[in-house]
C-alpha cells in the first residue's frame, strides 16, 4: 500500500461495454463517463490494480476506396473527460488498447477482393507486474472510456468490453489535494 493511502473496501471489478456505429470516410469517437461514486468529503479515490480491454469485433474496411488501407479501433481508459484522441504518452491515461488493421482494396475487378488483410493488437496489460502495488489513482469521482475508429471503415457496428480492478482508499488531504490537482492539470 503507497503511503498516505488506507484501503476502505476489498477488490473491486467494474465493467462496461461500448459500442459504436462507424460512419463511412469520418473518424468516429464516443466517450462514456463510469461514476466511481467516491465520497470526495472522505478524500476518497479509487485504486486502479489492472485494466482489461477486449474488442468483440472485427473491423471491415471501406471496398470502396481502393488502395493499401490502414484503419484502426483503439479504447483509452482516462481520469478526466478527454478533448481529443488519447493514449498513453498522456499522463491522464490509465491503460488503452488498439487493433489495427492493414488490407489490399481492388476496385478494378467486377468483385471487390480486400486481400490480404492484417490485425494487429496492442493491449492493456492484463495485470500488473507482481512488484507494482497500483496502475493509477483515479482522486475525482469517475473515469471516462474512450472509444475511437478510424475513417476507413465500412459502415459497420464495433464493440468492445472494458473490465477496470482496483479498490477504495482513503488519503490524507495533502495526498488527496495533489492527486485531484494532478487529475484537473493532465485532463486536455
Amino acid at each position: 500500500m503507497s503511503k498516505g493511502l488506507t484501503a476502505t473496501s476489498s477488490p473491486i471489478a467494474i465493467s462496461h461495454g461500448v459500442s459504436q456505429t462507424t460512419n463511412v470516410n469520418a473518424p468516429n469517437t464516443s466517450t462514456t463517463n463510469i461514476d466511481l461514486q467516491l465520497n470526495p468529503l472522505d478524500n476518497e479515490v479509487f485504486v486502479v490494480t489492472a485494466v482489461k480491454i477486449d474488442f468483440q469485433d472485427t473491423m471491415v474496411p471501406d471496398a470502396s476506396l481502393a488502395g493499401l488501407k490502414n484503419f484502426f479501433q483503439e479504447i483509452s481508459i482516462c481520469k478526466a473527460r478527454p478533448a481529443d484522441a488519447q493514449n498513453l504518452a498522456n499522463s491522464n491515461v490509465v491503460g488503452s488498447s488498439r487493433m489495427l488493421g492493414f488490407a489490399q482494396v481492388d476496385t478494378t475487378g467486377p468483385f471487390i477482393p480486400i486481400s490480404p488483410y492484417t490485425l494487429i493488437e496492442n493491449s492493456a496489460m492484463d495485470s500488473p507486474p507482481a512488484t507494482q502495488d497500483y496502475l493509477d489513482i483515479i482522486a475525482t469521482d469517475n473515469f471516462f472510456i474512450q472509444f475511437n475508429t478510424s475513417a476507413d471503415l465500412a459502415s459497420q457496428s464495433l464493440s468492445a468490453s472494458v473490465r477496470v480492478y482496483g479498490y477504495r482508499a482513503r488519503a490524507t488531504s495533502a495526498v488527496y489535494a495533489a492527486l485531484v490537482q494532478s487529475e484537473m492539470l493532465s485532463a486536455n
